[in-house]
């Protein structure tokens, strides 16, 4: 039975060859990774991690017209009163509604942890369908019932029999998995095992005769249409002006661009496999959809790491003009667009020069902006990724053969990298978002690694990644200030140690 077939996704642990625990330069990563030793790294000790449900409620909270279910004690349900505001400035942004974010809880007791929770779960599942009439319910299963053995899937499927709104499950039992991108399989995971993926013959050509006069012709535009069409995956932390930047460019190359699976409605999950190419911003992201795109639609994919920086997004394009026949159109438009950028960035490139920054985040952003960051004249004094898979393996090649010497690592911890800190003394910090006040506690002028405000891929994300350098640069007076009044959680002792001296395996 594949993946695809189970009920319960897969962990990333199941199906990547994986780890969380490493230190050493990119050539050992590599080798520690090909020859399977990875897999045995570990932690005799470790800071609390994020859970994959709160990933997944990013997600699902971004589908229009929909209601979400949380299966499990009303706690579980607490992060959505901030996603709630922030997916409707989402769509705000992306000319879409807004809505008000409608979920429920089935509120699981000790009582119902003894008797089991199935009979909450469809009442619920029937007063949602009832009251708020949506066209999805996701339903989100907790670590709860995932502990005690109810059987959402049978009651998801019991349950569709009676109400109008298609049910999609979302497994999400955070102690199943380290690696938080299982999120990600979770929620698509339910999309691709709950909703249809076809159009409605009533929305194509469809229901033209074979002998009408103009079923030919439809028939033409149709099919011409579906091949010069792309389906560009984005994802909670891929903003909009990010999706705009690469839209723009696809249109360039003459390719209808349809952007999936976040921001999307029912409709528009109906024409995900009416296209001729799948291509994905983070591998990270999208491998698990992609592959069974292919293998249900016979849909090709691009998965070329990330377009940050002239190479990358020169290479990613390339990636996609290739299957269209279009190198050489792709490559007059990366020449006119380095042009461009190139001559922009220049009066920002001297307070640039020879600073020192250490990068931490997700696995492909930071091997990916590490480059850059070289090609742009800063020193990169370190590399943290949050997690490692094999999916990662040619971007890391990359990095290896122009940042050969360089510290990596493999780590979601924040005592490390505040041991880092305090050891490197980096000009500068580029760190996930949430990280960066830590960060500049440490007196240490920080940066998100991305802010899903600005433009972060392309040409245009260049430009803004340099200016907000060059602005971090300017006045420091901030973190300073902070560092003079605040005190760390950790001791004088810690950062006498190695960082990475928990470390094991």
């Amino acid at each position: 039975m594949s993946y695809y077939e189970q009920n319960i996704p897969p962990t990333r642990e199941q199906r990547l060859t994986i780890g969380d625990s490493f230190s050493g330069c990119g050539k050992e990563l590599l080798d520690c990774a090909q020859s399977g030793c990875m897999l045995q790294k570990n932690r005799k000790f470790w800071q609390a991690g994020a859970c994959q449900m709160q990933l997944s409620l990013m997600m699902a909270a971004t589908v229009e017209n929909s209601v979400i279910i949380m299966h499990g004690p009303v706690g579980c349900g607490s992060t959505l009163h901030s996603l709630g505001p922030a997916a409707n400035k989402g769509k705000a942004k992306r000319g879409k509604k807004p809505q008000a974010l409608v979920w429920l809880s089935t509120n699981l007791q000790e009582s119902d942890v003894i008797g089991g929770g199935e009979k909450k779960l469809r009442e619920t599942v029937e007063y949602a369908d009832k009251t708020f009439r949506p066209e999805i319910i996701f339903v989100v299963s907790t670590c709860t019932p995932s502990i005690i053995g109810d059987d959402v899937e049978e009651v998801v499927h019991q349950t569709q029999k009676g109400v109008a709104a298609h049910l999609v499950s979302i497994h999400c039992p955070g102690f199943r998995t380290r690696v938080v991108a299982t999120a990600y399989d979770s929620f698509y995971h339910g999309l691709l095992k709950h909703l249809p993926l076809e159009p409605l013959p009533a929305e194509a050509f469809i229901p033209l005769k074979e002998n009408d006069p103009g079923y030919e012709l439809a028939a033409q535009q149709f099919a011409y249409r579906k091949s010069r069409t792309v389906n560009l995956f984005n994802a909670t932390s891929i903003g909009p002006a990010d999706e705009e930047e690469l839209v723009r460019l696809l249109k360039a190359l003459n390719l209808n661009v349809q952007v999936y699976t976040e921001y999307s409605s029912l409709a528009e999950y109906r024409k995900m496999s009416q296209a001729a190419l799948n291509i994905s911003m983070c591998n990270v992201h999208d491998d698990y959809l992609l592959a069974y795109l292919q293998d249900k639609y016979a849909l090709p994919y691009v998965i070329q790491g990330m377009p940050i920086g002239t190479k990358a997004v020169r290479k990613w394009l390339l990636a996609v003009a290739e299957h269209f026949d279009l190198e050489e159109k792709a490559n007059r438009l990366a020449d006119q667009e380095e042009k461009q950028v190139n001559e922009a960035l220049q009066p920002f490139l001297p307070a640039l020069k020879g600073k020192r920054v250490l990068i931490s985040g997700g696995v492909i952003r930071v091997a990916e902006e590490a480059k850059v960051l070289k090609d742009l004249g800063l020193e990169v004094i370190g590399v943290r990724a949050y997690h490692y898979d094999n999916g990662a393996e040619p971007v890391y090649g990359s990095l290896v053969d122009e940042l050969p010497e360089v510290h990596v690592s493999v780590s979601n911890q924040l005592f490390e990298l505040a041991n880092q800190i305090a050891r490197y003394q980096p000009d500068l910090v580029i760190a996930h978002n949430g990280t960066q006040g830590w960060v500049a506690k440490m007196g240490v002028p920080a940066i998100q690694l991305f802010d899903v405000d600005r433009a972060y891929f392309g040409y245009r994300g260049l430009f803004s990644l340099v200016k907000r350098i060059a602005f971090a640069f300017e006045n420091t007076s901030l973190p300073r200030r902070l560092a003079q009044h605040v005190n760390l959680p950790y001791k004088k002792e810690w950062y006498e140690k190695d960082p990475f001296s928990y470390l094991k395996g």
